[in-house]
């Protein structure tokens, strides 16, 4: 089921889903990375990055900011986050103190593995998708669901939000149509 900010009892609407973490996607952590070298190393006001602040705005409506430890991620999400640090800031002559000034809030963040078997008994063969992140957090969640719990998803991809949104054991936390609509 998708949040809705307007109607938001915290108690009910979103402690039960986030006692477990949020899982969180790629493009999330990427406009989190961006946002703090952008801010930390580069200077710049929190302000003039519209989508981390909204971001940061949007984690303290949750009262999840800072909270690094209540992330979810997969090694397949760390794999992709890892590829787009890399290919992004590698050529800067600041790159190692980028890499310090990031990976300490990506290593407080909880790690759900996710086998290789997992992974192909969730790919449809006639009609294959083979986006491997998005593929782990399904697992993660879908692991939640079977294990009767609650979870959430912070995701900027409507069609691995579309999955959940009417599963009342999981939360949606759709950036496009929550976060932006914070701007």
């Amino acid at each position: 089921m998708y949040l809705d900010v307007t109607h938001l009892d915290y108690d009910k609407d979103i402690v039960p889903f986030i006692r477990n973490g949020i899982i969180i996607d790629t493009s999330i952590i990427d406009i989190i990375v961006n946002g703090l070298v952008l801010t930390r190393i580069s200077r710049k006001e929190s302000k003039d990055l519209p989508e981390y602040d909204a971001l940061l705005l949007f984690l303290d409506l949750i009262k999840m900011s800072n909270k690094w430890d209540k992330f979810v991620i997969t090694p397949h999400i760390l794999t992709e986050v890892c590829t787009h640090f890399r290919k992004t800031y590698n050529k800067r002559p600041d790159y190692s103190n980028i890499v310090e000034e990031v990976f300490p809030f990506i290593m407080n963040m909880d790690e759900q593995l996710v086998t290789k078997r997992d992974i192909m008994s969730c790919i449809n063969f006639k009609k294959p998708i083979i986006e491997i992140g998005d593929i782990s957090i399904n697992i993660v969640a879908n692991n939640f669901i079977s294990a009767t719990e609650k979870t959430a998803i912070l995701a900027k991809d409507r069609l691995l939000n579309g999955e959940y949104k009417d599963n009342p054991n999981v939360l949606v936390m759709d950036y496009e149509s929550i976060v932006l609509n914070l701007l």
